[in-house]
């Protein structure tokens, strides 16, 4: 059984893969599991994002009950420059071979956590990694940071709806959300930066690669209690579609063609076998069908 050695993205920690509850997104703007809800949880609060199934698992232990040694590591600056991430990889890669000297490895990545190991792969192929899994990860960028500019009147047509004491949370939010997708570390994803030139270079022939992308774009909802006690549902990205204009929705909000964040064109690692699931962003790492998929693939 190989070694299986799992990246998380940008902006997460290790418990992405361990335990959702304890993982924040965004740089601790958000927990990870508003992206996981099922369903409407209409409760008294004023705004609820629904609820998670108690019995979601995450590919760590998805694996682990398989049999499989894994291993992982939580970025020092998962909003900083993805070189730093790179470099962790290294040491990281140490350890694991250390700790399993005659094991073959597989680096699996989600979103830019699958970058960090394609570009490792380029900068330094290693005969010891038989190959290499990605999650929704930007192969060929991703278009958003260039709309971040619509999510401050998207927050003005929220606030027409949304009760006055969770007007503050919602500012404040969508402020954090606005800086995150004008970040350097957000820059470096986008199509035509100087990160993304670097990864036109083929990947070794004899690495077997395997990646998945998402086609649905509700990465979150919400449920709003109104004054009068009834309830309006409100998922993102529809909540753009009033601020964004008329035939510039990317793909990365289309549904069908993106998972609110990389596009499942994006997603595609080349040279690849490559699944797209009607999931977002985040749900794509806890899908059992792709937990299944990978399972096939690594033994």
């Amino acid at each position: 059984m190989p070694v299986v050695l799992l990246i998380h993205g940008l902006g997460m920690n290790n418990y992405f893969w361990v335990d959702p509850k304890k993982c924040s997104v965004l740089g601790g703007l958000a927990p990870l599991t508003i992206f996981l809800t099922d369903a409407a949880n209409k409760s008294n609060n004023s705004i609820s994002f629904g609820s998670v199934d108690p019995a979601i698992q995450g590919l760590w232990n998805y694996l682990k009950s398989g049999g499989f040694s894994l291993a992982s590591w939580t970025q020092s600056q998962p909003l900083g420059p993805i070189q730093i991430a790179i470099n962790e990889l290294k040491t990281a890669l140490k350890t694991v071979r250390n700790k399993w000297p005659d094991k073959p490895v597989y680096l699996v990545g989600h979103s830019r956590g699958g970058l960090i190991a394609r570009h490792f792969l380029l900068d330094e192929p290693a005969i010891d990694i038989e190959g290499i899994i990605t999650i929704c990860s930007p192969h060929s960028g991703t278009a958003m940071a260039k709309f971040s500019r619509y999510l401050k009147p998207a927050g003005a047509l929220l606030e027409k709806i949304i009760p006055g004491k969770s007007k503050v949370m919602l500012t404040k939010a969508l402020s954090r959300l606005s800086e995150f997708l004008q970040s350097p570390a957000i820059e470096e994803l986008t199509p035509d930066s100087d990160f993304m030139d670097l990864l036109k270079k083929p990947l070794p022939e004899q690495l077997r690669k395997l990646s998945f992308g998402g086609t649905s774009p509700a990465l979150f909802q919400l449920s709003v209690r109104l004054p009068a006690g009834n309830y309006k549902i409100i998922k993102f990205p529809d909540m753009l579609s009033g601020a964004i204009p008329s035939g510039h929705l990317p793909r990365e909000l289309a549904p069908g063609l993106g998972d609110a964040l990389v596009s499942a064109a994006s997603a595609k690692l080349p040279d690849s076998k490559h699944y797209d699931f009607p999931v977002n962003h985040v749900r794509s790492a806890y899908d059992h069908n792709i937990h299944k998929i990978i399972l096939d693939f690594l033994t």
